[in-house]
């Protein structure tokens, strides 16, 4: 009778815990399955900023290389206010200017470093959407300095150093934010254990490719306050910097 009774005891006991257990599991299950549909949302949020961007504040021949067009791009954005944009498009935009970069374009131009912008903006569009991950080097988690590194070794063959601080140390400085040429590496100190912390390539139109932590591989406006406010400069990448690049590349 004792051991019945000592059994009984037991397995209540057990019965009891059961459904805490099961309720632990499955709750850890249902936060797994919230982190996967935030990150998504964020992936998705990022790609539709960084066409938005590009839809309403970049000139038409960066458009053209995004492979965007009047045709294409109410069908690229949801729930985009044409009256919205009229009102809040307030950056004067130089006709001619448009027309010159415009010929460039077509004309397939590359950069006195050999960088093409054609292969630069391919490579940034396949990208677009793709999620952050600090210290991630893949199409399925990528940081700022890696999706650089990629960038370079994809469209030049060239092999930048894997972090920002280093990569700042390659090229000729370009100080000013009005001086930037498509191709330039910005930098941007964003964190407080390293001067130089952030990098992104300068596509025009005061806009940058980079992998942001936030919404991934996107594009967003030099002129917003926060990347405005800690913009250190940017780099501008010589022919000889990229053959010197290029040698590392094939000796690794």
């Amino acid at each position: 009778m004792r051991t019945f009774l000592a059994c009984f005891l037991v397995g209540a006991c057990f019965f009891f815990a059961l459904p805490e257990s099961v309720q632990a599991i499955g709750g850890k299950k249902k936060g797994t399955k919230r982190r996967t549909t935030a990150r998504a949302q964020r992936t998705h949020e990022g790609k539709r900023l960084a066409m938005e961007l590009l839809s309403t504040q970049a000139s038409p021949s960066l458009q053209q290389l995004a492979g965007l067009s009047s045709d294409t791009t109410s069908a690229v954005l949801d729930g985009d206010d044409a009256d919205e944009v009229a009102r809040e498009d307030d950056v004067p935009v130089d006709i001619e200017t448009v027309r010159a970069l415009w010929m460039a374009f077509l004309e397939g131009e590359t950069l006195p470093s050999g960088l093409s912008q054609r292969a630069v903006m391919d490579f940034v569009m396949e990208w677009l959407g793709r999620p952050y991950r600090f210290g991630g080097n893949a199409t399925t988690g990528i940081d700022c300095s890696a999706f650089m590194q990629t960038l370079f070794r994809v469209c030049a063959g060239a092999l930048l150093p894997r972090t920002a601080q280093e990569q700042y140390a390659y090229g000729q400085p370009v100080e000013q934010a009005a001086d930037l040429q498509f191709g330039d590496l910005v930098f941007f100190h964003t964190r407080n254990h390293a001067w130089v912390s952030h990098v992104g390539i300068y596509l025009g139109d005061n806009l940058f490719a980079h992998a942001s932590s936030r919404y991934g591989v996107t594009i967003s406006s030099l002129e917003s306050s926060y990347y405005r406010k800690r913009f250190i400069g940017g780099r501008r990448l010589t022919l000889a910097d990229l053959q010197h690049l290029a040698l590392r590349s094939e000796a690794k």
